[in-house]
Formats: structure tokens, sequence, C-alpha cells
């Protein structure tokens, strides 16, 4: 009887952990089967994150697209932050995204006029606005508007997703006093690319530089002033070297896209691709208060150094704009050559600075 006993209790032992055992697999594999797939992608830009739109996309766009997932529970990304040019140098991320070398990229558009020209349009529109998020809002909705122009981006086998900046307004800053426009004649005044057009109608001399030359080459008077920003004047201590700002406003210019490889966009689910695209937009838009903040602490830290700032009047405003050349039906025109709708892209990038009441010192589509 005894053994009896004992043999139904191993047998009742056996089919419990039998049993367990069952529900710990089914337990197992359900948990698998709810938890969210992981998709790799590689987040690529030249700059470090000592940028501050590269420090905003670390520090707003990532963890926001990760929340976002979350809260749906379907996707997870594991992020490879290739910054500072670990993947890409400089110029180099449209390359590095077009050739399958990383998968989501922040592309510094002046350096590829040739490739996408509509993003110069701030550019060849000076003295017009200094409001950095109304003009990356204005080019985002041209890009929806004008399909070609997200052509430009496929042509390069990369999704648009967002244009966005980080440069309140160019201003000028010298190592001489500036009382009106006729103390530049004669000065060597340092830029890039379509800024230095900017300085026809001064009688000052161009000189093409970079930013990382500019403070040697105003410490040793190879030029006398650049075209800059004030948050770029404190991060390079241009201050020491150029202590007057001329407080211009030649305006603000969003100078970095957001894409995606087309590959990789093939592969990735709606739900993802659409969370992408909003948290592109938001970071556009947390971009540019994040701008505006520096700006304003900027330009306090610069007279606290030392610096000085003349603003100009509204009327030496229209004297600057007045003496320049319509680099903006330029622009129009080039973009007509290569077959895009360079004209009415222009009159609605106007129409959108003048329905939003800016300070428009010339209105350029009108001439």
């Amino acid at each position: 009887m005894r053994n009896h006993w004992i043999l139904s209790n191993i047998f009742v032992r056996q089919f419990l952990l039998s049993l367990l055992t069952t529900v710990c697999l089914v337990a197992t594999a359900s948990a698998e089967d709810d938890a969210p797939e992981v998709i790799p992608l590689i987040a690529v830009d030249s700059y470090a994150t000592t940028a501050l739109w590269t420090l905003v996309f670390v520090e707003y766009f990532i963890p926001e697209v990760d929340r976002r997932l979350a809260e749906k529970g379907n996707y997870q990304i594991h992020w490879n932050k290739a910054f500072g040019g670990t993947i890409a140098k400089t110029r180099g991320v449209l390359d590095s995204l077009e050739h399958d070398l990383a998968d989501i990229g922040i592309i510094t558009t002046p350096y590829h006029p040739d490739k996408v020209p509509f993003h110069n349009l701030p550019y060849a529109t000076p003295l017009v606005t200094s409001d950095i998020g109304l003009v990356a809002r204005t080019m985002s909705d041209l890009v929806k508007k004008y399909p070609v122009l997200a052509e430009q981006w496929a042509n390069h086998k990369l999704v648009f997703l967002t244009t966005a900046g980080s440069i309140d307004t160019y201003q000028v800053f010298t190592n001489f006093e500036v009382k009106d426009l006729q103390d530049f004649a004669g000065r060597k005044i340092a830029g890039v690319g379509l800024n230095l057009r900017l300085l026809t109608g001064l009688n000052a001399a161009p000189v093409n530089s970079g930013i990382s030359d500019w403070y040697n080459n105003l410490a040793t008077g190879l030029v006398d002033g650049i075209i800059g920003w004030v948050e770029g004047s404190i991060a390079y201590r241009l201050y020491e070297v150029a202590p007057h700002m001329v407080d211009v406003r030649l305006g603000a210019v969003a100078t970095k896209a957001i894409t995606v490889n087309q590959k990789t966009w093939d592969r990735l689910p709606e739900e993802v691709r659409q969370i992408l695209i909003e948290t592109a937009e938001d970071y556009r838009d947390e971009l540019a208060r994040e701008t505006d903040r520096r700006a304003a602490l900027s330009r306090e830290r610069y007279v606290q150094e030392g610096g000085k700032i003349l603003v100009l009047t509204d009327e030496q405003r229209r004297e600057w704009a007045m003496g320049l050349p319509n680099i903006a039906t330029d622009w129009a025109e080039d973009m007509e050559e290569r077959g895009l709708p360079g004209y009415a892209i222009l009159k609605d990038y106007m129409d959108a600075m003048r329905a939003n009441d800016q300070p428009i010192m010339r209105h350029w589509d009108r001439e």
C-alpha cells in the first residue's frame, strides 16, 4: 500500500512538473510573440554632437522616435550613431546615404547646389526674414507642394523627410567700427558660397573662407570681417578678434535636410515610416526653438565679452538690399533651366513671408 502511495505521488509530481514546463514554454513563446521587432538603423552626420542640429537629433529626435514606437509596442529601433566623421566626412553625408553606408542622416544642403538647388532659396532671398522656424516650415511645405523637388532627392536614392536649420540670421562681424554702409568700402570680408554675393554694392572685397579659419584670418589681418551668425561668434570666440557686430539681419537659412536611404525606407513597416516623418517635422520645430534660444543667449554673451552691436535701421537695411543684384531671379532662372518651376516656387516662398508679416526689405519676386 505504501509503495502504491509513493508511486502515485511520483506520478503526480512528474505530471505537475510536466504541466509547469509546458506552461512556462507557452508563456515564453507568448512573451516572444509580444516582444517588439527590433530594426537596426545607422544615423549619420559628418558633424559631431557639438553641432546644435546633431545634438538636437541625438537628444530629441532619437528618444522621441523611441518613445512613440514604445507606445505602440510593435517595433523598436536599435540605433547606431555614426556622427563626427565615423562614416562620412564633410560633404560626404549624401554619398554615404546614397551608397547604402547609412540609413538616415542630416545632409548639409549648401554643399550640394548641383544636386538639390532648391535648398539655396533662403540664400537667394536675403533681408526678408530672421524667423528660422518659418523658413524651415516653408521650405518643407514647398517640397510637399512640388513633388518634383522630392524627386531631386529620389534621383540620389533618398527619401526626403524635412528641412531644418540652426542659423537664425546672418550678421557681419568686424575688427573695425562700422557707423554706416560706406565703412565697408575696401574692407576684406570673409564668407562662404552665396553669402559672398551679399557684399555686392558695398565695395567690399569678398574672401572665400570657412568658419574654422575665421579666427586666425581676423587675428592676422588677412580679413577685416566675416559674414556669420551670433552663436557661431561665441562658439569660435570671434568676439576676441571681431568685437563689432553689425546687426543687419541678412536672414535665416535652413541648411539641413533629414533624409532616409531608399532601400531602408522600402523595408520599413508603415508604422515606423509614419513616426519617422512626424518626428522629423517635430525635430525641425524643436531645432528652430533651440536656435532662437541660443541666439538670444549668445547675443547677451557677445556684449558681456566686450563686443559692441550696431543695429542697422530699416533704411540702411533697405539700402543694402537695393544695392544687390536680384540674386533671387538668378536662382529662379537657374531652376527653370533645370526643368524646375523656379519662378512659381520663388513667388510661393515670398507669399509665405508676406502672409506672416515679415520685415521684407525687398520683394524679390516682384521685379
